[in-house]
């Protein structure tokens, strides 16, 4: 007789967060990498996208024709990361992958509450409720002044990024805020060049990935 296959453990789910210009694409890369290299199977996903529904509104979003309230967007972001959590997350980690996410609760968090003046816990709740399970099993937050961020970044590429430096200010301030809240997150400071900010990026990640 056959023994029946053990089932693949469960993945982990890794958030890489922070202000636009940051940083987080390509550390989400270099992570991607260094776990691939260590032969784990990887899923590299971005927010909001991932899926059809998550890519159009994405789209939507960040058009820079659009003018959309800071309530509006909360419902919108967690549309796209209900379909992203059902579609794409949760079949990953149930396949033993390791997911490692561009944004997640926290940019919600900063940018439509504490930056875009909403009730904190209404928000926090509502995300609790329809758009944070499965949750992420570390955030890491990249910390960087908003005037070095936007250095980096160049010009606006989007409608977010085009509501100007003090609203940045706000967005970092409300990160930071998010990571006094959740015992999960992790703040690191990404002044470093990027081969510094990899290393301090995975020793914050050893308690999920070791």
């Amino acid at each position: 007789m056959h023994s029946p296959m053990a089932a693949s453990p469960r993945g982990r789910f890794v958030v890489l967060d922070g202000v636009d210009g940051c940083g987080k694409s390509s550390q989400a890369k270099r992570l991607v990498a260094r776990l691939a290299a260590q032969g784990r199977r990887t899923l590299h996903l971005r927010e909001p996208g991932g899926t059809p529904l998550g890519e159009a509104l994405r789209e939507l979003l960040l058009a820079k024709t659009m003018d959309i309230g800071a309530a509006s967007e909360v419902l919108l972001f967690a549309a796209a990361r209900r379909a992203l959590l059902d579609q794409a997350v949760e079949p990953a980690l149930a396949s033993g992958h390791m997911v490692v996410c561009e944004r997640f609760g926290a940019s919600t968090f900063a940018y439509q509450a504490y930056a875009g003046g909403l009730d904190e816990q209404l928000v926090l709740t509502l995300l609790g409720q329809w758009a944070q399970n499965p949750a992420p099993d570390a955030y890491v937050i990249l910390d960087l002044d908003a005037t070095q961020a936007r250095a980096r970044r160049g010009a606006d590429r989007d409608r977010i990024e085009a509501k100007g430096l003090e609203f940045q200010r706000r967005v970092r301030a409300g990160f930071l805020r998010y990571a006094r809240l959740d015992p999960r997150a992790r703040v690191v400071d990404a002044r470093e060049d990027a081969d510094q900010v990899e290393e301090l990026v995975w020793q914050e990640l050893q308690h999920v990935y070791a």
